[in-house]
């Protein structure tokens, strides 16, 4: 996330909400998968967790969108309505970060959102992921507006086949 003053970023991260048709562009995302192990380092049970989260400088977005209200919608749904989402990180051709490049790497899977977080960070230098604080030297260091999202992906054996990562 960390990169020097003014430099261009490497390629562009978009996420879809693929039941809603709606697909936009993310500053940052992070795939977490963790499984509860024992002191000698085996699995114990059905363990799997697993947690997408983007980052999204509200202002990219533009007026009237309707992105922040359909994410904060699908956040407050009383039966965790599971829906199918999916994350793409492009690489710019040749450079030229205005191109939405080739295809680098594609995150596909089911689930829901189990965090919703809307704020504007400080600037004061630290460089954690999705905290209320941002890098002076990062793209998210100059939002004036953040929305951070956790989801929740669903690895039940209907949901676990949704769950791709191709490159």
């Amino acid at each position: 996330m960390t990169g020097l003053p003014g430099s261009a970023r490497f390629g562009t991260i978009f996420f879809s909400i693929e039941d809603g048709g709606i697909s936009f562009e993310v500053e940052d995302a992070r795939v977490e998968i963790s499984r509860d192990v024992n002191s000698v380092g085996r699995r114990t049970g059905s363990s799997l967790d697993v947690r997408v989260h983007i980052i999204i400088d509200l202002q990219s977005l533009g007026a009237g969108s309707n992105v922040t209200p359909k994410l904060f919608n699908i956040s407050i749904q009383a039966n965790d309505v599971v829906q199918k989402f999916k994350l793409e990180w492009r690489n710019p051709v040749s450079g030229d970060i205005s191109n939405l490049g080739s295809l680098a790497r594609e995150l596909s899977f089911s689930g829901w959102i189990s965090g919703f977080e809307l704020y504007r960070p400080e600037i004061t230098g630290s460089t954690a992921f999705g905290t209320t604080e941002a890098s002076a030297n990062t793209r998210l260091g100059r939002a004036d507006q953040l929305l951070h999202c956790t989801f929740a992906v669903v690895t039940d054996d209907d949901n676990i086949g949704n769950l791709t990562l191709t490159e």
